[in-house]
Parts: structure tokens; C-alpha cells; sequence
């Protein structure tokens, strides 16, 4: 079990290694999984659009769509070790504290996939157009790796899409806290569910969308609550644009917050 609930820079450096240890096949595997996914499936694209050369669009919208997909996959089968009790028990019994096992698999799980999967999709985007240039007479310019967005980014920070700046400020946290929460769900459910976590995770969201959606229907249509008149000083209604990111964005900070810390504490249970 864990040595003391203190943090350890020292034991924490030890345990991030002997993860990566004991899972850098798995690494390596989903690594060249992921990338031989990318080129098939672009190429398949671009065979099916007469060889034309994929552009900063279609790079825009395959950066996405692998990364969340893939990135959500990922960060589904958080804590391996906690699928069986025998591994469980194993896992439990390496020196360092549940912080720093928490922490280990945040950094592992999250951050590094964050930093990497958008890598390696611009590196296999590059090399896969390079090697279909060989073959069709259009030529293929290669992209850089946040080059489709640099112009929205650009827009979004002078105010060409918001004219307040504080309403600009409010769009981008709230875009990157509902990006953190997207990842930081399916982490939890990593430490919740032993078994078929993603799917249990996907599944428990799906019912709490719904149960949310028939509540604000109901207040809606049935009580009549959008027909009510509130209070312009009350802080939580939001009565513009920015009330209403300012609004979002602080949910889903806190969501975000609610979900690390269930995360920590079912980690922590394990250990009892």
C-alpha cells in the first residue's frame, strides 16, 4: 500500500518511470496503431476524392475527430492495474502515495496524450501526403501543426468574433474547461469502474444528459419558467453572451474540480 500520504518528488519520478516501464510495449502498440489508422483512413479519403491532395480543412477536421475520439479511448482505460483484483492488489502494494499514483496516471493519461496524439497526427498527415504525391500530378502542401488554426485563434483574440473582450476571454475558458471536462469524465471513470469502464462511464453520462434534458423541459414547457421575469442583478442568469459563457465556463470548472476529486477519493478507497 501506499508509504504515507505525503508527496515524494523523488518516489513520484520512480513510479512515473516503472509505469512507463511496464507499459511501453502498450505504448508502442497504440502509438502505431493510431498512426497506421490515420494513414489508412486518409488515404482511403483521398482515393475516393480522385487523388486530390488533402488541405487545411480536411487536416482541421481529422486532427479533431482523431484526437477526441482517440484521446477519449485513451483516457477511458485509466488505472489499468485496477481491472482485477489480483492486479488491484499488486498495484496498491507499490511504494508512493495515492497522490502520486493519482498524479502519475493524470500526467500519463491526459497531459502526454494532449501533447502527443496532435503530434503524431500532423507528423502521419505530413508523411502520408508526401508518399500519395508521388503518384497523382496535383502537389501536396505540407501543414503545419496548428497552422488551420492560427486564423480563427487570430480572429477569436482581436475581437473580430466578439467585440468585448471580456466576452472573448469567457469563450476561450469556457472552450477549454468543457475540452478538460470531456477528458477528465471518462478519467474518473477509470477509477470507478472496474470493468468495461468507458462503456459504464458513456452510458451513466448518457442517463444524467437525459435525466438534465427532461428537467429543463419540463421547467420550460410545462411549468412555464421561460416565461418568467428575473431580476437583472441576480448573478447566476445570464442575460448576454458573456453571462452566458461566464456562466458555462464556471460549471464546468467546477465539474471539472467535482470529477478530479472523485477520481482521487476512489482511488483512495481501494486502499482501505
Amino acid at each position: 500500500m501506499s508509504s504515507n500520504n505525503t508527496f515524494s518528488m523523488r518516489r513520484f519520478l520512480l513510479l512515473f518511470r516503472q509505469n512507463f516501464i511496464h507499459h511501453n510495449k502498450l505504448f508502442l502498440f497504440s502509438s502505431i496503431a493510431y498512426i497506421g489508422v490515420i494513414f489508412i483512413l486518409l488515404s482511403i479519403v483521398q482515393m475516393g476524392s480522385d487523388k486530390h491532395p488533402h488541405d487545411l480543412e480536411n487536416y482541421r477536421g481529422f486532427l479533431i475527430g482523431f484526437v477526441a475520439v482517440f484521446g477519449i479511448l485513451y483516457v477511458g482505460y485509466s488505472f489499468p492495474s485496477l481491472r482485477s483484483k489480483e492486479s488491484t492488489i499488486n498495484y496498491l502494494m507499490v511504494p508512493g502515495s495515492v497522490l502520486e499514483k493519482f498524479l502519475s496516471e493524470f500526467i500519463i493519461r491526459i497531459v502526454l496524450m494532449l501533447f502527443l496524439l496532435p503530434i503524431l497526427f500532423w507528423v502521419t498527415f505530413n508523411i502520408q501526403g508526401l508518399f500519395f504525391d508521388m503518384f497523382t500530378e496535383e502537389s501536396f502542401q505540407s501543414v503545419g501543426l496548428f497552422e488551420p488554426f492560427n486564423a480563427d485563434l487570430s480572429n477569436v483574440l482581436n475581437g473580430d468574433v466578439f467585440n468585448d473582450r471580456s466576452t472573448t476571454i469567457w469563450f476561450v475558458i469556457m472552450i477549454a474547461n468543457l475540452i478538460g471536462l470531456g477528458l477528465v469524465l471518462p478519467f474518473t471513470g477509470g477509477a470507478t469502474f472496474s470493468k468495461q469502464p468507458l462503456v459504464k462511464t458513456l452510458f451513466a453520462l448518457a442517463v444524467i444528459v437525459l435525466f438534465y434534458v427532461l428537467v429543463i423541459y419540463i421547467a420550460i414547457e410545462v411549468v412555464g419558467i421561460g416565461n418568467f421575469r428575473t431580476n437583472d442583478d441576480l448573478v447566476l442568469i445570464p442575460h448576454d453572451e458573456t453571462g452566458a459563457f461566464r456562466l458555462f465556463a464556471g460549471a464546468a470548472f467546477m465539474a471539472n474540480l467535482v470529477m478530479l476529486y472523485v477520481a482521487y477519493r476512489k482511488l483512495k478507497e481501494k486502499e482501505v
